[in-house]
């Protein structure tokens, strides 16, 4: 499937149902029984222990399933003539497809906030030192459309009345009418994105957010990877967080025996990636020496599209 480039944005739970004892719903929400690998060890919470740029901002695992995302780019500079960084983290996704376990939708947060400490990630931020959200991509993935073309038969028989007898059963006529609807059905994989501002950060919002969905047609899961691509205004140039939230949606069940191991795996809370403002992160050299984001001659085809495989270093 060929993924089209991203498109850079140019303006800026009901009760769960009872189950029996020997079936528990998973917080993911979700029908298939996905048997935790006895001899695999736990995902544990990813800590960051006063690290700069951390790779490898989130990842989770449960066989066959799993997803991680990457920090992969992280600069310094000047956008619309204000201090500012540019980020780029790739996300991945694994699972087997045209399989029930697959992930059919996903949901995933972006959070900047200011770090008050940086051996302290959980210590609260004032909203007004919170980074500001100035530009990100994409605002719209699109992937190959898919057409599914159905044909439905319907077919009416009743008796005939006339003059108030019935003629059709007694005589042995059964008119029948059919009536055969053809639809085309299309479909994509997609991915939406948008800003995520709540009332404490009324100057601008200091989250992005994407939602992705897989192709209703084909349904073989959502976009294997994707490259998301933030651009933020830095209010004291100081070093902040950027939390990483991922919730891939499946359909699972689990026997309540083994739900050890997926219970660490949904619980767990890796902390989040600390950039201190200064310390950049440049994977390509094409991108180096450029500091003033919005000029004509920056890279940002390099940026948006990036190199090397996920997860290398």
């Amino acid at each position: 499937m060929t993924t089209p480039e991203p498109i850079l944005n140019p303006a800026h739970a009901a009760e769960p149902e009872q189950l029996d004892a020997e079936t528990e719903r998973s917080p993911w929400g979700i029908t298939v029984d996905l048997v935790p690998d006895p001899s695999s060890p736990p995902t544990l919470a990813i800590k960051n222990n006063s690290r700069v740029n951390r790779p490898l901002a989130t990842h989770s695992n449960l066989s066959p399933s799993s997803y991680s995302a990457y920090l992969r780019h992280v600069q310094y500079g000047l956008y619309h003539s204000k201090p500012s960084c540019l980020l780029a983290i790739d996300f991945s996704f694994r699972f087997p497809a045209n399989s029930s376990s697959r992930f059919s939708s996903a949901e995933i947060m972006l959070t900047f906030t200011h770090a008050r400490a940086h051996s302290k990630p959980s210590l609260p931020s004032k909203p007004a030192s919170d980074p500001i959200v100035a530009n990100f991509a994409p605002v719209v993935l699109l992937g190959r459309p898919h057409s599914r073309t159905e044909s439905n038969t319907f077919e009416i028989a009743a008796p005939l009345t006339l003059f108030n007898t019935t003629f059709g059963p007694a005589a042995g006529v059964t008119p029948r009418w059919a009536v055969e609807r053809i639809e085309i059905k299309e479909g994509q994989a997609e991915v939406h994105g948008c800003m995520a501002q709540d009332d404490e950060h009324v100057d601008g919002a200091n989250s992005v957010a994407w939602d992705m969905t897989e192709s209703p047609v084909k349904k073989e899961g959502i976009f294997r990877s994707f490259r998301g691509v933030v651009m933020l205004h830095l209010r004291n140039g100081e070093g902040f967080w950027m939390r990483v939230d991922v919730k891939p949606v499946v359909k699972f069940s689990l026997n309540p025996k083994k739900m050890v191991f997926a219970q660490r795996l949904i619980g767990k809370r890796d902390e989040p990636v600390l950039l201190d403002g200064e310390t950049e992160l440049i994977r390509d050299p094409v991108c180096a020496g450029h500091h003033v984001f919005d000029a004509d001659d920056f890279p940002w085809d390099a940026v948006l599209k990036g190199s090397g495989a996920l997860g290398e270093r």
